[in-house]
C-alpha cells in the first residue's frame, strides 16, 4: 500500500465519561462508543474535516437505563433497533421502546490484522437473542465495513425487525436520495405532501419532490417507508460531501427515511434507516407480512457499509465495499 495508507485502532480513552474507541485510517476517522448501544459517534471525513453525523445539540450522550423512552434520549450517532421500533408486545413478551439493543452497554474486543477492526456483542435480556458486529476501516478505505450476525437463542419464534438508524446533519439544501422505490408516508410527523397511508413512486408526491429540501423549510418532519429496488441510500449536503449505506437488499428490502427539516422539537436530523421490514408496529407487520420472524436458533448474517464522498451533488447509485466502494452521481 502506499506510505500514507494506514488503519489503526486507539483504545484507552474516554469521551463524555463514557469508553470510547477510535478507528482512523488516512481518509476517516471513527469514534465508536460501546458502552451506549455499541453506537457510532463520529464519522470525520478527513479531506473536508466534516464529522457527518447528526449530535443532538441539546443532549451530550450518557448512559440511560434500560426501557428507556428513546426520543427523549435520542443523543444522534449511528445506533441500531431490535427487535422492534414501537414498545409492544412481542412473542408474550413486552419490548421497550425502539428495543433491547440502543441502550445496552455492548462487550468489545479490538481484532488483529492490516485494517483497524473492532468486534462488539451484545445479548439481550429479554429476546435473548445475540448480535454480533465487526467495525472495519481498512487502509485507504472512504468506507465504514459492517459485519452483522444476529442469532435467536430463545428457544421460540420472534416477530422481529432490524434496523439500522444513522442520523444526519440537514442544513438547509440538503437531499436524500434513493434507488427506484415505492414509499409510503407514515402517521408521523407533518409531511410537505400527501396524507398519512399514501403510496407513491419516489421521489414525486402529488407534483413534490422528497428528495431536495422542501419550500417551506423549517415547518416539515416527515417519515416515510421505501421499498427499494437496490440496496442503498444517501443524505448530502448543500456542500456536495455526504454519507450513504450500501446493504443486501435481500435482508433489508426497505428504507425507512425520517427527515426533520426543523419541525421536529426543532431539530435539523435526517435517519438513513435500512429495515428488514416495514411499519411501525411488529407484531401487525409480522401478521400481515411486513415484517420477518426469526425462527428458534435461526442466524441472520449480512454486511453492509457506510461511505463518505463529497462533490457530489445527487447521488444515483451506491455499490460495493471497502476500498471498493463507489457513488455514481450527478458531480458539483
Amino acid at each position: 500500500m502506499p506510505a500514507t495508507e494506514y488503519a489503526q485502532v486507539i483504545t484507552g480513552w474516554s469521551y463524555r465519561g463514557l469508553d470510547a474507541v477510535t478507528l482512523s485510517n488516512d481518509r476517516l476517522r471513527v469514534v465508536l462508543l460501546p458502552s451506549l448501544g455499541g453506537r457510532v459517534w463520529e464519522i470525520t471525513h478527513v479531506a473536508t474535516g466534516r464529522q457527518l453525523l447528526w449530535h443532538n445539540p441539546r443532549l451530550a450522550p450518557a448512559l440511560v437505563a434500560f426501557g428507556t423512552g428513546y426520543d427523549d434520549h435520542f443523543v444522534g450517532g449511528w445506533d441500531e433497533l431490535f427487535p422492534n421500533d414501537l414498545p409492544e408486545d412481542l412473542a408474550g413478551e413486552p419490548f421497550p421502546d425502539h428495543g433491547e439493543v440502543w441502550s445496552a452497554p455492548w462487550a468489545w474486543e479490538v481484532l488483529p490484522g492490516p485494517d483497524a477492526a473492532v468486534r462488539l456483542a451484545v445479548t439481550t435480556r429479554i429476546s435473548n437473542c445475540t448480535l454480533v458486529r465487526t467495525v472495519r476501516l481498512a487502509p485507504g478505505s472512504d468506507a465504514v465495513d459492517i459485519e452483522l450476525s444476529i442469532t435467536n437463542g430463545s428457544g421460540a419464534e420472534l416477530p422481529m425487525l432490524h434496523k439500522q438508524h444513522l442520523a444526519v446533519d440537514l442544513p438547509p439544501g440538503s437531499r436524500i436520495d434513493l434507488p427506484p422505490a415505492t414509499a409510503e408516508i407514515s402517521d408521523f410527523g407533518r409531511p410537505r405532501a400527501g396524507a398519512a397511508g399514501e403510496v407513491f413512486d419516489w421521489p414525486t408526491c402529488n407534483g413534490v419532490d422528497y428528495a431536495g429540501a422542501p419550500a417551506d423549510d423549517g415547518a416539515v418532519s416527515e417519515l416515510l417507508f421505501a421499498s427499494v429496488e437496490e440496496g442503498w441510500c444517501a443524505c448530502t449536503g448543500p456542500d456536495g460531501t455526504g454519507i450513504g449505506l450500501v446493504f443486501d437488499r435481500a435482508v433489508y428490502p426497505s428504507v425507512w427515511t425520517f427527515a426533520s427539516w426543523g419541525a421536529w422539537r426543532n431539530h435539523r436530523v435526517a435517519v438513513l434507516e435500512p429495515c428488514t421490514g416495514i411499519g411501525l408496529s411488529v407484531a401487525e407487520g409480522a401478521a400481515s407480512g411486513r415484517h420477518r420472524t426469526l425462527v428458534a436458533g435461526e442466524t441472520i448474517t449480512t454486511t453492509f457499509s457506510a461511505v463518505v464522498y463529497d462533490g457530489v451533488r445527487q447521488v444515483t447509485r451506491i455499490s460495493g465495499h471497502g476500498v471498493g466502494a463507489q457513488v455514481e452521481g450527478e458531480r458539483r
